[in-house]
């Protein structure tokens, strides 16, 4: 029985301490930051105090502090569970990786949209087909104390590296603090564009658009996959998303297991959005030339 901290009971760290009581090899002790007295948790207010008094914790804290809390939750012989993205660079969280294996700690990256039934058909659909082309779209509320926009939208490009894997050029056409929009040179003449962007009273609305080289066309949007224009009939999942992460997360703790995403590929993804921040794009191009 795995004795289990939350650190930011919020959206996210309420889902957690959900999945955490559907775990039979988890019992949680308590939370720190957010508001743990309303999921009926006890209350730490000292980060030490909680990190001696757990095995393991779950860091579902704002996108600022998820590295500097990583290294202290290990550093302090703690297993950790992290929400994405892990650390504001991918040099960061090689970093976080390798003390990891030194504390001999298991440092577990949530990508719960890799686990849901959406994807595996799309994945499946695509290890027998090249990808040509497509989108990946995504609009949202604006997310708490974020890295950069690339970085807020890591799980929308891990969905497109899962099917397509990764792109090896980028162009980035337009960026600004919530927003960011360009494109992925493919195959041939074909690319893949992204298009994010964020504001208040927006709804979360993920839109992913691949074709293929035998002609034929997905489109996941949201929970639905689109073939040919009709909706693809889907398991549902079972159990849920969060459920899945916390029990594989309690397996490799546990039992050894193998993580659902390598932590080469949070890096990689990482990496990818780094580039995507700092890449010249085509409008500060345009002012760059115009002003010389």
């Amino acid at each position: 029985m795995l004795r289990w901290g939350v650190i930011g009971v919020g959206r996210a760290g309420r889902a957690r301490v959900k999945a955490l009581r559907e775990d039979p090899r988890a019992t949680v002790l308590g939370g720190l930051g957010g508001d743990p007295a309303a999921v009926e948790l006890p209350v730490f207010t000292e980060l030490p105090a909680l990190l001696d008094a757990v095995d393991a914790v779950a860091i579902c804290a704002p996108d600022d502090v998820h590295a500097d809390l990583v290294e202290a939750a290990l550093s302090a012989d703690c297993h950790v569970l992290c929400e994405f993205p892990l650390a504001p660079d991918a040099i960061r969280a090689r970093k976080l990786f390798r003390l990891a294996r030194a504390q001999e700690r298991v440092l577990h990256v949530e990508h719960i949209e890799l686990l849901s039934p959406t994807a595996r058909y799309m994945r499946g659909h695509a290890c027998v087909r090249q990808v040509v082309g497509g989108s990946v779209r995504f609009r949202g509320p604006p997310r708490r104390r974020m890295t950069g926009i690339a970085h807020a939208n890591v799980a929308r490009l891990h969905r497109l590296v899962d099917v397509a894997g990764l792109p090896h050029k980028l162009v980035v056409e337009e960026r600004e603090e919530d927003s960011l929009r360009g494109h992925f040179p493919w195959v041939g003449n074909q690319q893949v564009d992204f298009d994010f962007a964020l504001g208040p009273d927006t709804s979360r609305k993920t839109e992913l658009t691949l074709t293929f080289s035998d002609g034929s066309m997905l489109i996941q949007f949201g929970r639905t996959v689109l073939a040919g224009g009709a909706p693809v009939s889907l398991p549902k999942a079972e159990p849920g998303l969060f459920v899945q992460d916390q029990l594989a997360c309690t397996a490799r703790i546990l039992d050894g297991a193998l993580p659902y995403v390598t932590d080469e590929r949070v890096c990689e993804v990482l990496a990818l959005a780094d580039r995507m921040m700092l890449v010249e794009s085509t409008e500060e191009r345009y002012r760059r030339e115009a002003g010389g």
